[in-house]
């Protein structure tokens, strides 16, 4: 497409960067997406207030990352302390935080206007305090950690559904020792609540599996907008997590923490699956209760659960839920691999590039809603 002014090529890239899927959809992101005129040429005089940017980084950036920021502007500076003594100095000069500040570093850092989260999850950072600070935009890495999260999802789910957690328990013991029950994909139904960037990582991982593919999300959505990977799609205010719930095999919980999905899963939707469906969590603890899971659990409503988080966590040494049979629990390790934390950092580093010409970021987040 040929951009033939300044003012239109603005415009395109705005649009391009509300399409905060579009964006995460990608492998590797790189900030060369989004070029900056360095010498800040054809800048009104409102985005030339972007600049000097002072920035705390509260989360450590890579040296290659820090380097890339510093070569946006010379007017841009990065601080990192573990000194609360110095915190005290320069946070009330910072206009930027790249992690989690808290309250009290809040209430110093008077000129602050943006944060940025290096992880999908923001409930730790609506406080009080944040949430009345209407001046400061929120935004976060959403999509940066969906290629390994739905891909460590099939993995539990095979764990599963193929008794390899029966056999790895045989190992150590020498045992060659078959499962009492092995399931195959096909012609099964997978239900995921949350459509967001995880939710349609874990869908495209499972149509390769022959899964027809329900899903449910907060948001309106229709399949020209969300890649035509689920057969059906559902709004969560007009019965959409019921319908999900009722019609399938297998359930994945991918939506984000806030004040209307926490405690979502208890028993009332946990009695609403059909019985012998497969359960797993790679969200929030927080939005299960644990103990009406061990309840259905219990009695075999359910065939089985996989977890990569767990509330309370971390789950006690002591916890009941370590000795099901037909549970996986792994450390909430789901969102590592070798590039997700560079997926995030390259993320920030665009959204500087953007911050600093007065362009919309990238992944803002809604304080109100949570995500």
């Amino acid at each position: 497409m040929e951009i033939n002014n300044t003012d239109s090529r603005r415009s395109f890239l705005q649009k391009i960067a509300l399409n905060g899927t579009l964006l995460s959809a990608s492998p590797l992101m790189s900030s060369s997406l989004f070029p900056v005129d360095k010498s800040q040429a054809g800048m009104t005089e409102v985005e030339k207030k972007r600049l000097p940017l002072k920035i705390w980084l509260a989360s450590n950036l890579s040296e290659e990352i820090e380097e890339e920021i510093k070569s946006i502007s010379p007017e841009i500076t990065l601080y990192k302390t573990n000194s609360e003594e110095e915190k005290k100095k320069i946070l009330p000069e910072m206009h930027a935080c790249f992690g989690f500040i808290n309250e009290t570093e809040l209430k110093q850092a008077k000129q602050l206007k943006w944060v940025h989260s290096p992880s999908a999850g923001v409930e730790n950072y609506l406080y009080p305090e944040m949430m009345q600070r209407t001046d400061i935009e929120l935004s976060n890495a959403k999509g940066c950690y969906a290629p390994a999260i739905a891909e460590h999802t099939i993995g539990m789910l095979f764990a599963l559904t193929r008794g390899i957690k029966e056999q790895i328990h045989n190992m150590p013991q020498h045992q060659w020792q078959g499962v009492e029950k092995q399931v195959e994909m096909r012609n099964l139904t997978m239900g995921i609540i949350g459509y967001g960037g995880i939710g349609r990582e874990i869908a495209r991982r499972a149509k390769a599996l022959d899964l027809k593919i329900l899903a449910a999300d907060i948001r309106p959505l229709y399949s020209e907008t969300s890649g035509n990977i689920a057969d059906e799609l559902y709004e969560m205010e007009f019965g959409g997590f019921e319908k999900v719930l009722e019609n399938s095999d297998i359930i994945v919980c991918a939506t984000p923490h806030t004040r209307k999905s926490e405690g979502m899963f208890n028993e009332q939707a946990f009695r609403k699956m059909r019985k012998g469906t497969y359960f797993i969590n790679v969200s929030r603890g927080k939005l299960v209760k644990t103990e009406n899971l061990m309840k259905v659990l219990d009695d075999q409503h359910i065939a089985g659960a996989a977890l990569d988080v767990t509330d309370p966590e971390p789950l006690p040494s002591d916890h009941k839920l370590w000795d099901y049979k037909n549970v996986i629990i792994t450390s909430h390790i789901s969102g590592v691999s070798q590039y997700s934390w560079l997926r995030s950092q390259q993320v920030f580093s665009t959204n500087v590039r953007r911050y600093a010409q007065g362009l919309p970021l990238v992944n803002p987040v809604d304080k109100q809603a949570g995500f």
